[in-house]
């Protein structure tokens, strides 16, 4: 194998430290044209269905979802008017017998393409494998100008290629031994990378058609287009050569910005400067436990540590869902690039620390809905980072309008009698305490607005949960 990566400038190079990437290949479009005979004629493969796999300069042959097809539990029926269920293992399968009499084309069911000449798999994006690579790295360093950690490591590699790419398809058969369809080869794969000295964030190649084939070279009976993507990149010191001093962070709940207690699986936040990184954000769930080359491990006072799952990562804020399986008790909290530790600090873990999200710049004003029936009112509505506030309407002695808080460090309460909300000084009946079900670490509080309350304006509104008050918000009523 034939590795080509460019992009590195020429610095005083320390053979111990790397910028570790995390590469994939992928393929899409699969299409098979015209007649295909793999294992044919073969008594023991009657039913013309076979699982395709593809071995590729990303990784080896295996019975995987590599070059999925397109028969799934369907109905077949042959040409002499047999008909039964195929294709029901959980694969999603290619014809490998098209020359098969009682399978040939006219026979449609063999095809679902271009009349009867064609398969194309209805499915989109398949993985072909995924690989580490090294490259040589200097330690970090800072050109100085209040710049942070701007050279060395991660940050001079300004793309990786590849120029190798194949793929060679294959009727996987562990009895009969597998037979080769055809191999395919593409054009070199280059992704552009936006790396700090720590890592760098996701990126994907160009996708790219196939420029020959052969095993036969003619007819081109197989035909997709591959792409190259790098997962993550972090730089990575095992020998710690580069004796980097880590800087001291601060942990604090997401909804609050206010600490020192963070609750298990909640949503905090991590204020630490100068770590240089580019800003990334989950694609969604599950979540990472890497964004921008950068983790961040919680080690609890029983001496167990866990990765984070990540939300967001900017050159000084991490957000993190802090993990359910921690114990209580101060933990510490670090951030690593490879494993090397970029800042640390500590932090106390409790089961229950109350958070309400609140508007930005509205002085409080709660993240909550208005419900009635089917119909609901936003509390504020932003565009762009402006906020204004969204009055919510509700009628006098109304008995059927609840207020839905949004939150985080609640879902652990004892009970929900131990969690209280009173609405313009009128305690309101709480109907519900827990997780919200969209979004990892974020809880709800659903309420009954106290028919006897006639406070309207901006009205104030205190949570309380376990003895645990929570940050004061508010509600506009009118």
């Amino acid at each position: 194998m034939r590795l080509l990566i460019c992009g590195l400038l020429v610095l005083q190079v320390a053979s111990a430290q790397v910028c570790r990437l995390s590469i994939a290949g992928l393929n899409r479009n699969r299409r098979v044209v015209g007649e295909i005979s793999a294992e044919c004629p073969d008594p023991l493969h009657t039913t013309p269905f076979g699982n395709w796999g593809a071995t590729s300069n990303f990784g080896p042959k295996r019975n995987g979802h590599q070059f999925q097809g397109w028969c799934h539990d369907m109905r077949l029926c042959d040409n002499a008017g047999i008909c039964r269920n195929v294709c029901r293992d959980g694969w999603y399968e290619w014809n490998t017998c098209t020359t098969d009499p009682l399978f040939r084309a006219p026979n449609c069911t063999l095809y679902n393409s271009a009349e009867c000449t064609e398969q194309v798999s209805p499915l989109d994006v398949n993985v072909l494998g995924t690989q580490t690579v090294d490259l040589p790295a200097a330690c970090p360093a800072s050109s100085g100008n209040g710049a942070g950690f701007d050279r060395g490591g991660c940050a001079e590699v300004l793309f990786h290629e590849r120029t190798d790419n194949f793929m060679s398809l294959y009727e996987l058969d562990p009895i009969t031994g597998d037979e080769l369809i055809q191999s395919l080869y593409f054009p070199a794969l280059r992704v552009d990378l936006r790396c700090s000295a720590w890592g760098c964030p996701a990126a994907g190649s160009e996708w790219a058609d196939p420029v020959a084939w052969d095993s036969p070279a003619t007819p081109a009976k197989v035909f997709a287009q591959m792409a190259m993507i790098v997962n993550s990149a972090a730089f990575v010191d095992p020998s710690n050569v580069c004796r980097i001093t880590p800087v001291s962070l601060r942990a604090v709940s997401s909804a609050t910005f206010a600490g020192p207690a963070l609750a298990r699986d909640s949503i905090a936040t991590i204020f630490a400067g100068g770590m240089g990184v580019e800003t990334e954000s989950a694609g969604g769930e599950p979540l990472p436990t890497t964004l921008a080359g950068l983790q961040v491990r919680i080690t609890d006072t029983g001496g167990f540590s866990r990765n984070a799952p990540l939300v967001f990562v900017s050159p000084n804020q991490i957000n993190f869902i802090v993990p359910a399986s921690l114990r209580e008790g101060v933990a510490t909290v670090s951030v690593l690039a490879g494993n090397t530790v970029r800042a640390t600090g500590e932090v106390p873990l409790v089961s229950v620390q109350p958070g309400i999200f609140m508007a930005p710049s509205l002085g409080g004003l709660a993240a909550a809905l208005g419900v009635r029936g089917d119909a609901s009112q936003v509390s504020f509505a932003c565009e762009g980072p402006a906020c204004v506030p969204a009055p919510i309407a509700v009628a006098p002695g109304d008995t059927a309008f609840a207020l839905v808080l949004f939150g985080t460090g609640i879902r652990n309460r004892t009970a929900l009698e131990n969690v209280t909300v009173t609405v313009g000084g009128v305690s309101a009946p709480v109907l519900y305490a827990g997780v919200q079900p969209t979004f990892a670490g974020l809880d709800q509080i659903n309420v009954l607005v106290p028919p006897a309350m006639t406070a309207r304006g901006q009205v104030p509104l205190i949570v309380v949960v376990d003895g645990k008050p929570a940050n004061p918000v508010t509600v506009v009523l009118r």
